[in-house]
């Protein structure tokens, strides 16, 4: 019979906290939006958006409003080894790009007639997957 692991007083208690939080919601949707992202990036400040002639403010954002005063975003680290999240999107957007460049894509502005064209590749301009 395998073994239930009952989790720590304290974790338990950081996971209520957490979950019965008035912002618990957009707290959740950072962690989704970031992918499952192993170790997301913490930022916190604000940013205003002027327009260059008149000085009118655009947009303004500021993180006093999110959850912790924190805006999570996801790494983006290539290895697998560091966030296998973020490895494995850039994997996949590096699919699509190498593929678009070698058959033409459309919604990149790369025209088909590529495919009966192609360039040598140089592999020292390649990122090694590891």
């Amino acid at each position: 019979m395998p073994e239930t692991t009952i989790p720590a007083p304290v974790v338990l208690g950081d996971a209520l906290r957490v979950a019965s939080a008035p912002d618990f919601e957009r707290w959740a949707e950072q962690i989704r939006r970031t992918g499952g992202c192993a170790r997301p990036i913490h930022l916190s400040g604000s940013s205003t958006i002027r327009d260059a002639f008149t000085g009118e403010i655009l947009h303004s954002y500021t993180t006093t409003a999110e959850p912790g005063g924190r805006l999570r975003v996801a790494c983006g680290n290539r290895r697998a080894s560091r966030c296998p999240a973020c490895a494995w999107t850039y994997a996949g957007d590096t699919f699509h790009l190498i593929r678009a460049g070698l058959t033409g894509d459309d919604r990149r502005a790369v025209p088909a007639s590529v495919a009966t064209h192609p360039k040598a590749v140089s592999y020292r301009h390649l990122t090694l997957l590891t």
